[in-house]
């Protein structure tokens, strides 16, 4: 369709990703209270609980009894984003201003709630079963309607939840392997308003910046497979070694707003499709137990992040793209590959408590040139604590809290010059349950 449909667009495309207070990019870590407390450090090879059904399918065998663990995930952002200056700085910030738009825009990324669910069964002295229901991506962010850089900010959602089904076989006292398949369901929303554009050419009937120029809302399924290696050299130390596929989901929705008057639909719904690439993940996890007490634990993830290298989005609708008929969007994003490393320790003070702490560096998918008002990420520095009480053989309760440092960056997109950054805080409580 349209320029303007095809920002709008762009901005479902996971606009804002990065100012979320997840992992970099737009990934979710928080799969594990216990492991939010450690940073995530050692994920693929600790098995202190269910949990671990999400990170390394292999390590299943760790347990002799059916296992539950269920938790919940708060993530606390405040993350702010000023515009400089519009028109590739011929409109600075005080004319905006002045022209009553707000340019700066704090608190853009919601309180949001992350829960998992983890289940693991032995069928025998060999074969394991799990279930995991868990988040891998999300974001979700709102700016004030009044928001100068309204077309590519407003308000944008993403959800995706993994349904995962594991099976592990232990080959001996030392190895064991793991392997499951992903069902992944994506929800997406976003409005954008006129903002610095109202009453110009490029949005015609428009007034106020505040004027609704473009809702769409989506959904969609995708599936992928999951591999995993745990071996034991003892009791004592361990490594934990998982891959995790790419997945590609396919959004179906509808769009309505000003650029569908392109297609004769001034206003109208109009259907389309985005394909959602998300990742591959390789996470490498040491554990030791160096005395009854301590235990230092570590892990190196990979993040296939070239997997999104455009967005390119379709509609059965004719001339969707100003005589390509069928394109409506085609955007390069091209994203790096990235790393996150995870340090982290347990301290067991007696048999009911156990502390840890951990601290992870976080690696941007997105390089400075590329940055943009719709995906400032940054890198990101985690600072971690948590407990667990053990009340009995049975039962535990995990207790975390993260610290994310996020950098303050700059960028510009559409003409607007703008910085953005913020920190976040993440609480969890998660139970354990042994039957």
């Amino acid at each position: 369709m349209s320029s303007l449909f095809k920002k709008s667009l762009v901005a479902t495309s996971l606009s804002l990703l990065a100012v979320q207070a997840h992992s970099a990019g737009f990934q979710v870590s928080e799969t594990s209270v216990s492991g939010l407390g450690r940073a995530f450090a050692g994920e693929a090879a600790i098995a202190d609980n269910a949990a671990v059904g999400a990170r390394n399918a292999a390590a299943l065998t760790r347990f002799n009894t059916t296992a539950f663990s269920g938790g919940l995930s708060i993530i606390d952002p405040d993350v702010h984003a000023d515009v400089q200056s519009a028109n590739n700085g011929a409109v600075p910030k005080a004319t905006l201003e002045a022209l009553g738009m707000s340019t700066e825009a704090k608190d853009i990324a919601p309180t949001e709630y992350v829960p998992s669910f983890h289940l693991i069964h032995p069928i025998d002295e060999k074969f394991v079963v799990g279930f995991s229901a868990f988040s891998n991506f999300g974001l979700s962010t709102e700016y004030p309607k009044d928001f100068a850089a309204g077309v590519g900010a407003g308000d944008t959602a993403l959800v995706t939840m993994n349904f995962n089904p594991n099976i592990a076989y232990k080959l001996n006292e030392r190895w064991s392997i793991g392997a499951g398949i992903s069902a992944i369901y994506a929800d997406a929303e976003l409005n954008r308003f006129a903002g610095a554009g109202a009453g110009t050419p490029s949005l015609p009937g428009t007034s106020s910046a505040t004027d609704r120029i473009a809702h769409l809302k989506g959904d969609g399924w995708g599936f992928g497979w999951n591999l995993g290696a745990l071996w034991e050299v003892n009791e004592d130390n361990r490594f934990g070694l998982s891959y995790r596929s790419q997945s590609d989901i396919t959004l179906e929705g509808n769009y309505e707003g000003l650029a569908t008057a392109s297609v004769g639909k001034p206003g109208q719904s109009v259907s389309g499709e985005l394909e959602l690439n998300l990742p591959e993940i390789i996470e490498f996890s040491g554990f030791h137990q160096l005395n009854q007490q301590i235990a230092l634990h570590y892990s190196a993830m990979y993040i296939g992040w070239d997997s999104f290298q455009e967005l390119k989005a379709t509609s059965s609708a004719s001339n969707c793209n100003d005589g390509t008929a069928g394109q409506c969007l085609q955007k390069d994003e091209n994203w790096d590959n990235s790393w996150r490393y995870a340090l982290g320790a347990t301290y067991t003070m007696d048999k009911h408590w156990a502390f840890r702490a951990g601290y992870a560096y976080d690696e941007s998918p997105v390089s400075a040139e590329d940055r943009t008002l719709s995906i400032p990420d940054s890198d990101r520095h985690w600072w971690s604590l948590g407990t667990t009480y053990t009340a009995n053989d049975n039962l535990s309760i995990d207790a975390g809290f993260a610290y994310l440092d996020g950098d303050q960056v700059d960028g510009s997109e559409d003409g607007f010059a703008f910085s953005a950054g913020g920190d976040a805080y993440i609480y969890g409580l998660q139970l354990n349950y042994l039957f």
